[in-house]
């Protein structure tokens, strides 16, 4: 067996598979990292919120739908989601201090209520014992009086 063969060479027609057909090609393999298309979750509404950790692969991946998810990605909602509640909090905490303010105010108003419901119940109580006392005095006027229409009308 010889190494030559009688079959013509028309290897100029023939495209190479290792060829590039992308002019940008090369740029993309010099840069650092590698633009991977976001992970297709089972479940779109799922919120990655219980994650296994696999140390070997350095991957996390959702319990719930099976998605891989980028770490950085994760970390990131999650502190948004943290930044979120703070200000929440602060929200919550401010109504707090306002509504501590309006309770206060309310014992205040509470408190002077009282008095005036008190002082009222006094000055009802005089005004009753004044018009009992006018009540005596204009029975006692009336007795007398009829006293003296007896007293003349007898004569």
């Amino acid at each position: 067996m010889t190494d030559e063969t009688d079959i013509p060479d028309n290897s100029e027609n023939v495209l190479k598979f290792t060829g590039r057909f992308d002019s940008s090609s090369d740029i993309r393999e010099m840069r650092n990292f590698v633009a991977v298309p976001p992970a297709k979750s089972r479940d779109p509404r799922c919120t990655h919120a219980h994650l296994l950790v696999d140390d070997y692969l350095r991957q996390l991946t959702c319990r719930r739908c099976g998605a891989v998810v980028d770490a950085f990605d994760w970390i990131n909602s999650v502190c948004k989601g943290e930044t979120t509640v703070d200000f929440e909090l602060r929200q919550l905490r401010q109504e707090i201090t306002d509504h501590r303010l309006g309770l206060e105010r309310l014992k205040r108003e509470e408190v002077n209520c009282r008095g005036r419901i008190r002082t009222a119940q006094f000055k009802l109580n005089d005004i009753k014992m004044a018009t009992e006392c006018a009540t005596k005095e204009l029975t006692f006027l009336t007795d007398r009086l009829e006293q003296v229409k007896n007293l003349r009308g007898t004569r």
